[in-house]
């Protein structure tokens, strides 16, 4: 907390307007990344006492030092950092496809394949139905054509669709939960991150048809969709093979590697329009089922990633349009409900056609709430990707992540209590 006090401190002695006459400008982004940094990180902390996840304190933190609050960070500087963008959501992707293993789907195939249908089916279709009903009274759909609210719609609900497993682990691992719940809630969670990754990278291109209909329809659009999810898929495969043989004959400076890859795949995929979270996803998957390196992966991310999360999520809080979001923090608040309403209906679907037992049916959704990486990365590729859709998007789906990063984690702690398997021991 001193510490905390006293970068606050500083950082509003050097933004006092008698100094300006003295400030060198070329070094202003590089004392706004070194305090938000150093700041994010310690109100992480803070928050974690709490009994949040350190992620909501980086967003907390960015939303109070950006342009709207405190303004220690100018939206200039904002902009300049958020360069970091393609290295987290690179370093995100990889974590998510490390997680897969096979020999842990295998044990629940059938109860997994359920409820991840049935979750991605029943929120993206009800997002859809719900755009259809709210476009002529919510501020969000109002003014767009029927086209455009479905454009919307279907983005919205693929990003509503994901849950967090980085938050997931880490609850699990807080709680020492073991036990069929764990495994299924955590094994539901990295799939349907990697079934919504493939449909963002579809329902995207689709969107931007539907959305910007003066392009004219072109069917070579769904071939254009097909060659950008083909060569993802086939330049993961690359880079997990890269990987692998790396971690086999080389094994040096493993951080310096992780990231050089991270920035190198999110650049290329940038070039030639593939999906960046898709390559990495792949190539995660694979170093973790097809070679023994599986844990060294992770073990290197985790050694590299946490300043590159600071900065990430911090920039994301920073980015959030406080003024786009006094318009819409009502219907933010709509999205958390309805996306739980959903994530309830879908999970008790699944979990009764497999005839799973009536604990799960009734309580099981309460382990899909959470939010972090992958839907906040997917909501910058929406802005970056649709011109014109700059602070409202991503500014909603900050402030649906914000609730659902306090509520999710919560409500999953007490799942597992309720169920018995927190403090559980092999």
């Amino acid at each position: 907390m001193i510490a905390l006090a006293f970068l606050f401190l500083t950082m509003m002695v050097l933004k006092n307007s008698a100094l300006l006459p003295f400030a060198n400008p070329d070094q202003s982004t590089s004392i706004a990344l070194g305090f938000i940094l150093i700041f994010a990180f310690l109100f992480g902390k803070q928050v974690e006492r709490l009994g949040l996840p350190q992620i909501t304190g980086f967003i907390l933190a960015g939303i109070l030092c950006g342009p709207y609050i405190f303004k220690f960070l100018d939206s200039e500087q904002v902009v300049d950092l958020q360069l970091i963008d393609g290295l987290a959501l690179s370093l995100i992707a990889l974590t998510a496809g490390g997680e897969m293993r096979l020999s842990r789907l295998k044990r629940r195939l059938k109860a997994i394949s359920s409820l991840v249908v049935f979750q991605t089916v029943f929120i993206v279709g009800g997002f859809v139905i719900f755009g259809f009903i709210g476009r002529n009274i919510f501020p969000f759909f109002s003014g767009n054509t029927w086209t455009q609210s479905l454009a919307i719609a279907l983005l919205l609900g693929t990003v509503a669709t994901a849950t967090s497993p980085s938050t997931t682990i880490a609850i699990i691992t807080e709680t020492k939960s073991k036990g069929k719940y764990t495994d299924l809630i955590l094994s539901v969670a990295v799939v349907k991150d990697f079934v919504v990754i493939v449909l963002f990278a579809f329902f995207l291109s689709l969107s931007s048809l539907l959305y910007y209909p003066d392009r004219g329809f072109d069917a070579s659009f769904l071939l254009h969709i097909l060659r950008d999810l083909g060569g993802s898929l086939l330049l993961g495969a690359l880079v997990g093979g890269g990987i692998i043989l790396y971690l086999k004959y080389i094994k040096k400076e493993m951080t310096i590697f992780i990231l050089g890859i991270a920035f190198f795949t999110y650049q290329i995929s940038h070039s030639y329009g593939f999906h960046p979270l898709l390559i990495c996803l792949v190539a995660g998957f694979l170093v973790e089922n097809f070679s023994p390196h599986g844990d060294r992966l992770i073990q290197s991310i985790e050694k590299s990633s946490l300043p590159v999360f600071v900065v990430f999520f911090a920039i994301s809080g920073a980015s959030l349009n406080l003024d786009a979001l006094q318009n819409s923090w009502m219907f933010a608040l709509i999205c958390v409900f309805l996306r739980g309403l959903l994530k309830f209906a879908g999970t008790y679907t699944g979990a009764k056609l497999v005839r799973e037992e009536p604990g799960l049916r009734r309580y099981g959704w309460t382990g899909f709430i959470s939010q972090a990486g992958v839907a906040l990365g997917l909501a910058v590729l929406v802005e970056k990707a649709l011109p014109g859709w700059e602070g409202g998007f991503l500014s909603l789906v900050i402030a649906v992540i914000a609730i659902n990063q306090i509520v999710g984690p919560v409500l999953l702690q007490k799942l597992l209590l309720k169920v018995g398997e927190a403090g559980a021991k092999l």
